[in-house]
């Protein structure tokens, strides 16, 4: 069959050119909707199906590439497999990074806190190495010998010397010898060996050898020492008066100099007698005057028992009938204001009348009194010439009440503190001695602590704090500094002039160095910026929230404080009250008193910032809280019970405030005291004026640990011990004493209850009658009840005060 190669042939060529681009089209089409089907894995095309069709293309072979649609299928999907592989190694990788940042994230701010301490610690070992430098070394040389007078030149023995120069050797009175006291008795009576034991009792420094003394006592009964050397003290406990003696210092009622001490020892109480209470205020008498000097003519009285008064005024004139010692004692303490007179009775009467609360009225303004170049007198005395006895009546009317009352108390209190018996005198003499020979104490760590953990204060293990600490950009409370301890017996000479008014007249307390001072002086504001009294300051940069956080400012030097935490059978709230107060700025040390005495503590306790020491109590009393260990190592005491959950930014707060107020109690939730009918009560409800701060928060110079353990009335301490109750109303009651001054409420708080403690003392069914005894007992103690009312409280500077935007406020929420 021939094939024409005419026009019908030459249309069948382009049929078959379609042809095949159709075949070409058809098998791209096909390539691309099983490449699509490999990739997407549509749910219609099960796994069977599009392997089978990948094994019926395997026999394929595509011309143009050499490889058969399968294979580049089951490459591709190798490939796709390896991408998801490594897709989810890097989802993990991813998750791991995120979790380290995170924890990154979370540790910023605690390093930051640490990169801040270290900087602190930096910058005060800088500081205190400038501080170092600054402070002179002056080394302590022996004073010189007393200068030889020549035997031609000396006096005769029969004058007197009248300074005290005259007759101490002061080479055997060095400072640093703390004044080494011999006591020996001249004539052997029953009063001299009593005084004697006495002296031997209370003398601090006390050697057995006259040569080795640098004070030597001789108790006398008015009989003179044959060979009195220098530094000898003669002690007259007889009615005879000794002479003048060259070298020595006379104690004894009369014929004294200035240097002398007068006092009659012969009319100073064995023991402590009860005082009269200050109120009620009215007295039967207004004056009473005893006569005992029949030299003066009686006459000369007459117009003062004539002035009119709406209360008798007294006048006796003394025979053996009507001047008996009950007598003298009856008619002082019926009297408002008692006349006396120089005389053989002057001292005894002198002394009933401090002890009944008559107001002393001396007319003589030559009368010596006791101790005077050192205690001031005027505070309880009044003075009159004689001469004024007409006018006298007027004067002592025209009294304020107030002034009485006050001039009764510091009577009293000069009374109990110095003359109220023997022991007292025996110290009083010591504390003069020392003060005129102006030596200091030796420093005698009388309340040193026992460590709970064998020899370390510390717990063996520290666990991890798992409370975080509060980090806030916009809120710091302080820099985290190194350890810093107040500079301890700094006001060793400055003490016996300076401060000797403060110490013999106001806190009653000269009889030992103290280590630190409550009212110390304090620096101009400007001298923080000069380089020569700018040591140790911390001022504020200008500016407010943001530069308060920075730095402690204030008036004084840079200072911290001591944690005291008191603590009986709660571990676990103990562990709480520990962690929250980690990190927590301007904290010295924290130190726990272990009130446990029948059981040993765990091992673990959490790792803080700063030390946390366990102290060793011989029997759980509530005055261990306020004994002042030689650990507390500031000034400042933040006295703290182990259920009180306080913010830290309140705890910083109530610091800058005690740094302000050192002589008050300064704390959180107030209480105050009421009186219902004749009966006085303590008080907890919500008012508007308080008199007492709760010590399970607050702060307190240490001095008053000191008072409170050692100065405080004993019977007060051991009430304390017996109900275990009413410590803190004993410390608000001493402080208030010796400052005349309030507490000070800071912050909002008006209660710290523990709903999760089991034990409680509150939670005791005669918890408030244990209370309002504890006042009556306090009251009738001190002869008058000392506590202050007060009708604010202190909050940061700009509490509640609407700021700009570009300033911050002192603390977030107080």
């Amino acid at each position: 069959m021939a094939i024409k190669l005419n026009g019908s042939s030459r249309s069948f060529v382009p049929s078959l050119r379609v042809s095949a681009f159709l075949i070409f089209i058809f098998f791209v089409i096909t390539y691309i909707i099983i490449y699509n089907v490999s990739f997407s894995e549509p749910s219609w095309i099960t796994q069977d199906a599009l392997k089978q069709n990948i094994e019926n293309l395997d026999d394929y072979d595509a011309s143009c590439s050499g490889y058969s649609i399968g294979r580049i299928l089951r490459e591709q999907k190798r490939i796709l497999a390896s991408v998801r592989l490594e897709l989810t190694e890097s989802q993990v990788k991813i998750e791991e990074i995120r979790t380290v940042q995170e924890e990154l994230q979370r540790l910023i701010p605690q390093k930051q806190l640490e990169l801040s301490a270290l900087e602190g610690e930096i910058e005060a070992a800088q500081r205190q190495l400038e501080e170092l430098r600054e402070t002179q070394n002056v080394k302590v040389f022996l004073p010189f010998s007393p200068l030889q007078i020549p035997r031609e030149l000396e006096q005769p023995s029969q004058i007197s010397p009248n300074q005290l120069d005259d007759i101490i050797d002061y080479s055997r009175c060095s400072i640093s010898s703390f004044m080494p006291v011999y006591v020996d008795i001249i004539t052997s009576g029953q009063s001299e060996k009593e005084w004697l034991n006495v002296f031997q009792e209370v003398i601090p420094n006390l050697v057995e050898t006259p040569d080795k003394a640098c004070i030597k006592i001789h108790i006398s009964n008015g009989i003179a020492s044959p060979n009195t050397t220098f530094n000898s003290i003669l002690f007259n406990v007889g009615s005879p008066i000794i002479n003048f003696q060259s070298k020595s210092i006379h104690v004894q009622a009369s014929k004294i100099r200035s240097f002398d001490f007068p006092v009659d020892v012969n009319h100073i109480a064995v023991e402590k007698v009860d005082l009269t209470p200050l109120l009620p205020f009215q007295r039967e008498n207004l004056i009473s005057l005893i006569v005992d000097n029949t030299e003066l003519n009686f006459s000369a009285f007459s117009s003062l028992s004539a002035e009119p008064s709406r209360r008798p005024i007294v006048i006796v004139k003394c025979s053996q009938e009507n001047c008996s010692l009950e007598r003298r004692r009856q008619l002082i303490g019926s009297s408002t204001f008692c006349f006396l007179l120089p005389s053989e009775m002057f001292f005894q009467d002198f002394l009933s009348s401090l002890q009944l609360g008559c107001i002393p009225i001396i007319l003589s303004n030559s009368q010596l009194l006791p101790f005077q170049d050192l205690i001031d007198w005027r505070r309880a005395t009044y003075r009159l010439p004689l001469a004024r006895l007409p006018e006298a009546h007027f004067i002592v009317q025209s009294f304020e009440i107030s002034d009485i009352i006050e001039m009764r108390r510091v009577g009293r209190l000069f009374y109990e503190t110095y003359l109220a018996d023997r022991h007292l005198l025996a110290r009083s003499l010591l504390a003069a001695l020392r003060y005129k020979l102006q030596i200091p104490t030796r420093e005698v760590r009388r309340n040193q602590a026992i460590p709970l953990f064998n020899s370390s204060f510390t717990a063996p293990k520290g666990s991890v704090v798992n409370v975080q600490a509060n980090f806030d950009d916009e809120y710091l409370l302080g820099p985290l500094e190194s350890r810093v301890e107040s500079t301890s017996y700094a006001y060793n000479f400055t003490e016996f002039q300076l401060y000797s008014y403060d110490f013999w007249n106001i806190i009653m307390s000269p009889h030992y160095t103290k280590e630190f001072l409550v009212n110390a002086a304090e620096l101009p504001t400007e001298a923080e910026f000069f380089e020569d009294t700018k040591i140790g300051f911390r001022p504020i940069e200008p500016g407010s929230g943001a530069e308060f956080s920075k730095a402690l400012g204030g008036n004084r030097q840079r200072e911290q404080f001591t944690v005291v935490l008191l603590t009986y059978e709660r571990d676990a709230v103990l562990t709480g009250a520990l962690e929250r107060l980690h990190q927590l700025p301007y904290l010295n040390k924290i130190i726990v008193v272990w009130n446990n005495v029948n059981r040993d503590p765990p091992d673990t306790w959490p790792s803080l910032h700063i030390p946390v020491e366990f102290i060793r109590v011989a029997e759980n009393n509530l005055n261990n809280r306020f004994v002042p260990w030689d650990r507390i190592e500031t000034e400042a005491v933040l006295s703290l019970d182990d259920d009180i959950d306080l913010m830290q930014q309140e705890i910083i707060l109530a610091f800058r405030v005690w740094r302000e107020n050192r002589d008050r109690i300064v704390g959180f939730p107030a209480r105050h005291h009421a009186r219902y009918g004749d009966s006085m009560f303590y008080n907890s409800n919500h008012t508007c004026q308080m008199s007492m701060i709760l010590t399970g928060a607050a702060f307190i110079h240490k001095n008053y640990l000191t008072a409170y353990t050692y100065e405080m009335p004993a019977e007060i301490r051991e009430h304390v011990n017996s109900i275990k109750n009413c410590e803190d109303i004993a410390m608000n009651y001493l402080v208030s004493h010796l400052t005349r001054k309030p507490p000070i409420k800071t912050t909002s708080r008006w209660t710290l209850k523990c709903p999760t403690c089991t034990e409680s003392l509150y939670k005791e069914g005669t918890h408030f009658e244990k209370r309002h005894e504890c006042m009556r007992l306090f009251t009738k103690i001190y002869g008058y009840n000392p506590l202050k009312f007060s009708q604010f409280r202190a909050d940061s500077i700009l509490f509640k005060t609407r700021l700009p935007q570009n300033h911050q406020k002192c603390f977030k929420y107080v």
